[in-house]
């Protein structure tokens, strides 16, 4: 319980984390200073991989849709800002966790980093996940309620929205984060904490925006949109396609819908589970008991930050590389010609012969509108 004569956040702070005089006493634990190189460079090994992946393939999806005017509708353009936050986590957050949290025994950014570092990450991490969910949201409001989905304009509103919210939910962290330092009779101990009074609130809440929000906006669009095409696809598609290109095409939608609705899952929840076990931690501990990481919680949490890196690294696979106009722009790039110069063209994916869904869904759409009827052309216009 925090005494009713606290009035000051500040004085509070420094009573819960300000380090006690230990000069006269030998540093409890082995002092190692920094790694061995061997275990560093292994844990490079497993990072690099996703990196570069991660790395090549959103800087090629932010650069198709540059090149490609076309290209920049509403939910590209979402998909474009989502790329370039993944991109900024994956150049800054391996590297920020191996030298701050990993390869030394203290705390080496000092007073900057440990305001800034936590706050730059989470910001980003928020922008992230507000655009999945206003992709999400858009998909499913082109289909069900096509006045309602976004235009360009709105898009880049949201774009700007996701950037400034992610600030502003990081500013806690560059508030309740403080470098400390320990002067021990043999070791001068530097290390960043977090301060109790705001885990039971801050942590949550941030839990809430990363993951449980998304993910609920996820499964709903998701599974609106598929059970809508069914919808569709049982007045429509049966006079148009045959029984097993509509097995196919209901089979390629719910596959989509699985993989976009499992990699968020299982990249997120680890994260979460982590958050609350540190939460159960805070009862009645210190802010270098809740802070240090040690044993089954350390696993808890390099996992849980590997596959957070390994989300960023998947997204622009599942949002920009399965997109068939986004592989024949880039196809058609000048970069593409450089990285392939023995091949001025990669080969091209076999054309589906069968009639565009979207295309008649649109169609079946104008001709109930202006005619009050459902009329099925032979030949859509593509």
């Amino acid at each position: 319980m925090v005494p009713d004569d606290f009035e000051d956040i500040a004085e509070l702070q420094d009573l819960l984390v300000e380090p006690e005089d230990y000069s006269d006493i030998d540093f409890i634990n082995d002092i190692w200073i920094v790694k061995p190189w061997n275990e560093i460079l292994i844990e490079i090994a497993i990072l690099l991989p996703v990196v570069i992946i991660g790395l090549s393939g959103n800087f090629l999806l932010i650069f198709t849709l540059l090149t490609n005017k076309h290209l920049r509708t509403p939910t590209n353009l979402m998909i474009g800002n989502m790329a370039l936050a993944d991109m900024l986590s994956l150049l800054v957050h391996p590297w920020v966790y191996l030298i701050t949290y990993d390869m030394f025994q203290n705390y080496i950014l000092g007073p900057f980093g440990c305001k800034s570092e936590a706050a730059l990450e989470c910001s980003i991490l928020i922008s992230s996940v507000m655009s999945l969910s206003v992709i999400s949201y858009d998909r499913l409001s082109s289909i069900v309620i096509p006045a309602t989905g976004l235009n360009v304009t709105k898009a880049k509103i949201c774009m700007v929205a996701t950037w400034v919210t992610g600030f502003i939910l990081s500013i806690p962290l560059v508030i309740f984060r403080n470098y400390k330092e320990r002067q021990w009779k043999n070791f001068l101990e530097t290390f960043c904490v977090e301060q109790p009074i705001i885990i039971k609130i801050y942590w949550p809440t941030i839990i809430t925006v990363l993951v449980c929000i998304p993910l609920s906006i996820l499964i709903v669009c998701y599974i609106s949109i598929f059970v809508k095409l069914h919808q569709f696809e049982t007045v429509v598609l049966r006079k148009v396609l045959n029984h097993q290109r509509k097995a196919s095409y209901r089979k390629k939608a719910a596959r989509m819908m699985f993989i976009v609705i499992l990699t968020f899952t299982l990249c997120r929840i680890p994260f979460t589970a982590f958050i609350f076990m540190r939460y159960a931690r805070a009862t009645g501990k210190s802010a270098e008991q809740i802070n240090d990481i040690q044993g089954i919680y350390f696993i808890m949490w390099y996992g849980s930050k590997y596959l957070i890196f390994v989300n960023a690294a998947l997204n622009p696979i599942i949002y920009g590389i399965t997109n068939e106009k986004f592989r024949k722009a880039f196809k058609n790039s000048k970069l593409s010609k450089w990285i392939f110069p023995k091949r001025s063209v990669i080969p091209d994916v076999p054309k589906n012969d069968r009639k565009s869904v979207e295309n008649i869904f649109f169609i079946f759409m104008r001709k109930l509108k202006s005619k009050g009827e459902v009329t099925i052309t032979k030949n859509p216009v593509t």
